[in-house]
């Protein structure tokens, strides 16, 4: 039986006009498209850069999972590195750079947040979760732990080691040297009377030695007396102890001072009034001591203005 053969399909590109395989041939192909659009970025760098000049590399991703931690990373960090800061610094009565954090998405301390991001390093504090950091550091992630500042010092150092951690080591020192010359002129301005200063924070807490607070009001030319009857860092003092310490100044601090609570109540003590009245009274903003930051020095001119004749 005769073997009946059907002719032979023609393939599309078989059908089409030889003029329009013509034009087709003389297009390049996406290969060679993209050859010349990297040859271009190319030409442009070379074109665009110094004589020289090794390309950048880029800068590693950051997250931070603590309220000073972000600060510093707010402060020292280009935007385009920064994923994700915590919660806490989206607040202004907790941090003095709440309107640059919430650009940026918030998180609340969690390794599940931190994974979504793949951040390149984490900047946390010594005292956030420890379950979070052991976590993140056993999936590889490098974890960057800070002490919490206690002086000038300790700020320019904390600078410096977030500033090498994200890749910016230059700023940080730069930073670094701004706030000790900052510090040098405060210091070169404070009255020669050192006023006794109280610190009365919502709730009847101070601040003694070993503190931020402290440091910084001794940097503005202010007797501590909290430190000198020996209360070290943070603690509560009696309106009793108050009284008998008879300050010259009275340092408030505040805390959502809008809202009422017992713990502001006691900043309405008829006593406290007393005080105040026969003396003087300096307002530092909370955030200004919660976290060290070169703004925190803000607060020791606010003091030496108050203490100053």
């Amino acid at each position: 039986m005769p073997l009946s053969l059907s002719p032979p399909s023609r393939s599309p590109r078989a059908t089409r006009s030889r003029a329009t395989r013509r034009a087709e041939d003389s297009r390049p192909s996406s290969l060679a498209r993209r050859a010349s659009a990297v040859r271009a970025v190319a030409v442009a760098l070379l074109v665009t850069s110094a004589p020289g000049a090794a390309p950048a590399s880029p800068l590693p991703s950051v997250a931070s999972i603590n309220l000073c931690a972000d600060q510093l990373v707010l402060t020292l960090a280009s935007p385009e590195q920064i994923l994700t800061v915590s919660w806490l610094a989206a607040d202004p009565e907790e941090s003095m750079l709440a309107a640059q954090a919430k650009r940026y998405p918030l998180n609340y301390g969690t390794a599940e947040e931190l994974l979504r991001f793949h951040p390149d390093v984490v900047i946390a504090g010594a005292y956030t979760n420890p379950f979070t950091r052991a976590l993140l550091a056993r999936l590889g992630y490098p974890v960057v732990e800070l002490e919490p500042e206690t002086s000038v010092a300790d700020i320019a150092a904390n600078l410096k080691r977030v500033a090498f951690a994200i890749g910016r080591p230059e700023h940080g020192d730069a930073l670094a040297a701004e706030l000790r010359a900052r510090e040098d002129r405060i210091a070169a301005a404070r009255p020669a009377h050192a006023p006794a200063a109280v610190v009365v924070r919502p709730g009847g807490f101070t601040v003694g030695q070993h503190s931020l607070a402290d440091d910084i009001m001794t940097l503005a030319g202010v007797r501590n007396v909290a430190a000198e009857q020996g209360l070290d860092r943070w603690g509560s003092l009696s309106m009793e102890t108050l009284l008998r310490s008879r300050p010259e100044l009275i340092v408030l601090t505040g805390y959502r001072a809008s809202q009422s609570s017992l713990a502001n109540a006691t900043l309405a003590h008829p006593a406290l009034r007393r005080v105040r009245e026969a003396g003087r009274t300096a307002w530092v903003p909370a955030p200004y001591w919660a976290c060290g930051l070169p703004e925190s020095l803000d607060s020791a001119a606010l003091l030496e203005r108050a203490a100053a004749p």
